[in-house]
């Protein structure tokens, strides 16, 4: 693919105008990540119109700037307001989610020589299931969703209440909990708005796949293993270990607001861990098999090679949200930390010293572990968004390109794309492993009609929901000989104000804005279905109009097959009289043939006895007999020669001739 591509032609495209405004209501700052590349295919979420926009990067490049964008609507679209974007590794599914809630779609077949979906129709209906709807949107807060790094059909979802829920979406009948694995006590008591174990930091804020295991981040800082092999006898009987040991030691332990963790790496060599906080300080770390001979112990511990600090501002009191960092790996040894100032790229050559001193031979250890320790990490400060403190503006979204020219595409607020590359790599990576997606056995229904029905989560009771007051503004009665002092009506004012403010007119403008984007999600959906009415209603009168046509010429082909069956039958009749008169007289002739024979039969035995008895007589006639017979046949000869004579004169006579 041609790595102006991206520069060219991508950023000026049609799709990112059709952003601008929908990238705007987020007054909090708060991060989020709304684009996602795949497979050569881009994808992009809409909050106007509440659904995905998606463009295939190879057809642009074939055809420049005429390729259109097409538009994938969800037939159950997420009722929260979307913060991450994230598709499976085989790019059959996506995933939409937020602290509300998460979505899973399953995207149509792509084929024809544009690779487009649906044949290339310009909106496209995906099938699409919410995941515990209900527990997420009332009762829970979303902070990490994440495909099972060894199965296709598997997503693992954080959750603020210290579990991790893993779903199986390749069912038929829907997505289904297979488990809930706990990380942490529950979260119960709160205090000013936050729950006490997350003003502790020792709630979950973050996990990564790191091989078959899971390495889970707390807010203390503090880094859990959790193996999630789906493939052992046990794979729900998982073991959490940790927290894992950290050196060299540290009295905060490597920061008390831990907030994002990300492993680099690849098989072989040791995974660099990379923990974030939400002051913008990096921990680089490698993951190594502990040495301890506890049995019980932790098999693994985490060494800090070095600590990166960028140079931005965060201040996270003036943020109305607890994880202002995000971190995305690129390539095997880059990654990208988001953050409300901007983009910044983090390359660590370290990982490819580190395979090299696994490969190296055992007679130069000190000069390859010396090369592995003075290496140091570089930052550069992609985009820088950060203005002032009262209008934060971090990007909308980040995505990497494809090998072997890494470019990094930033969506910023204002729907503009901004495109720069990160330093290339010399091994090229392996974007996913090629695993066989096994289909699970279909498990008997355990669940009732009833409850099915009662996790699916009504509009109105998300209205509801929203509108739900923590505290209530009563109506003010007092005496009113007893006037309240000025002082005491501007604080009656001031808390009033306040109230309304908070619980009343924030929650209805938090209505009114599900209700917009509930309406614009429906008039998108109406206008399509209008739109294919249309085409359908076309279809039947098309379809209606042949019908007609196949009816006549089918009555003219009866017509014709009547004719040809009665001339045919007539033939037939004839031909059947013909061969009856055929038939009665080969039997009279069988019969007069059987008569012959019998009569020849009959005169071939008479013949035989008349030889026989002739045979036997002997017949001998005398002289006298002989002379006798001879004189009279010369007398006979000499009359009929008269005669002759006679008949010959009186035909002279006559004149006959």
């Amino acid at each position: 693919m041609d790595p102006r591509l991206y520069e060219a032609k991508l950023i000026n495209h049609n799709i990112f105008k059709e952003l601008q405004g929908s990238l705007e209501d987020n007054p909090s700052g708060k991060l989020r990540n709304l684009i996602d590349l795949r497979d050569d295919v881009f994808y992009v979420w809409n909050s106007v119109e509440n659904c995905l926009l998606s463009l295939n990067l190879k057809r642009l490049e074939e055809r420049d700037g005429d390729t259109p964008y097409q538009k994938l609507h969800l037939l159950s679209p997420p009722a929260f307001q979307v913060e991450r974007v994230v598709t499976s590794p085989c790019g059959s599914r996506i995933c939409v989610w937020g602290s509300r809630g998460v979505t899973v779609a399953e995207l149509p077949s792509r084929w024809g020589r544009g690779g487009l979906f649906d044949a290339g129709n310009q909106t496209v209906l995906c099938k699409s299931h919410s995941l515990d709807e209900r527990f997420l949107y009332s009762q829970a807060e979303v902070r990490r969703v994440q495909w099972h790094p060894k199965s296709l059909s598997h997503l693992l979802v954080l959750v603020s209440d210290n579990t991790i829920r893993l779903y199986n979406i390749a069912l038929k009948s829907g997505p289904k909990l297979v488990k809930i694995f706990t990380i942490g006590p529950k979260p119960s008591s709160t205090l000013a708005g936050r729950t006490i174990l997350d003003s502790l930091g020792d709630t979950a804020v973050d996990f990564t796949a790191c091989g078959a295991a899971l390495l889970v981040l707390r807010g203390n800082g503090d880094v859990y293993m959790m193996h999630c092999d789906l493939d052992s006898k046990n794979p729900l009987q998982t073991k959490l270990t940790g927290p894992l040991a950290m050196y060299p030691p540290a009295d905060d332990n490597y920061g008390t607001d831990s907030c994002s963790i990300v492993a680099l790496g690849d098989t072989d060599g040791p995974a660099l861990v990379v923990v974030a906080t939400c002051s913008a300080q990096l921990y680089h770390c490698l993951l190594l098999p502990n040495s301890t001979d506890k049995e019980d112990g932790d098999t693994h511990a985490l060494y800090v090679v070095e600590t990166v600090e960028l140079n931005i501002v965060l201040n996270t009191e003036e943020l109305q949200h607890s994880y202002p960092v995000h971190l995305y790996a690129c390539t095997n040894n880059t990654y990208v930390c988001v953050h409300a100032g901007g983009v910044h790229a983090m390359t660590l050559p370290i990982v490819r010293n580190l395979k090299d001193y696994a490969l190296s031979d055992d007679a130069e250890p000190e000069a390859r572990l010396s090369a592995v320790c003075g290496c140091a990490s570089a930052a550069r400060h992609l985009v820088c968004t950060s203005g002032s403190a009262a209008a934060l503006r971090p990007p909308a979204g980040v995505c990497g390109s494809q090998p072997p020219l890494r470019h990094l595409l930033v969506l910023c607020d204002d729907g503009t794309a901004l495109v720069r590359t990160l330093e290339p790599y010399d091994l090229e990576e392996q974007l996913y492993k090629e695993l066989q997606l096994k289909n699970p056995a279909l498990e008997k229904e355990d669940i009732n009609n009833i409850l099915k029905e009662r996790q699916k989560l009504s509009f109105t009771a998300i209205v509801q929901e929203i509108l739900t007051r923590d505290v209530s503004q009563p109506i003010l009665k007092i005496n009113k000989k007893d006037e309240p002092s000025p002082k005491e009506s501007l604080e009656f004012v001031t808390q009033a104000t306040l109230k309304l403010r908070g619980e009343y007119v924030a929650r209805q403008l938090r209505a009114r804005d599900a209700v917009l984007r509930k309406l614009r999600a429906l008039a998108a959906l109406g206008a399509q279905h209008a739109a294919w009415l249309g085409d359908l209603q076309k279809d039947v009168g098309d379809v209606k109009n042949q019908s007609t046509a196949l009816k006549e010429k089918c009555a003219l082909a009866e017509k014709h097959q009547d004719d040809i069956k009665y001339r045919c039958s007539a033939a037939l009749r004839a031909l059947l009289a013909e061969l009856l008169t055929y038939k009665r007289q080969a039997e009279r002739l069988q019969q007069q043939i059987r008569a012959l024979k019998d009569h020849a039969n009959d005169k071939s035995e008479e013949l035989k006895k008349w030889q026989d008895e002739y045979k036997r007589k002997d017949i001998a006639l005398g002289k006298s007999h002989s002379d006798t017979i001879s004189s009279i046949l010369q007398q006979q000869t000499s009359q009929i020669s008269a005669l002759i004579e006679e008949t010959k004169l009186l035909k002279d006579q006559l004149s006959i001739v």
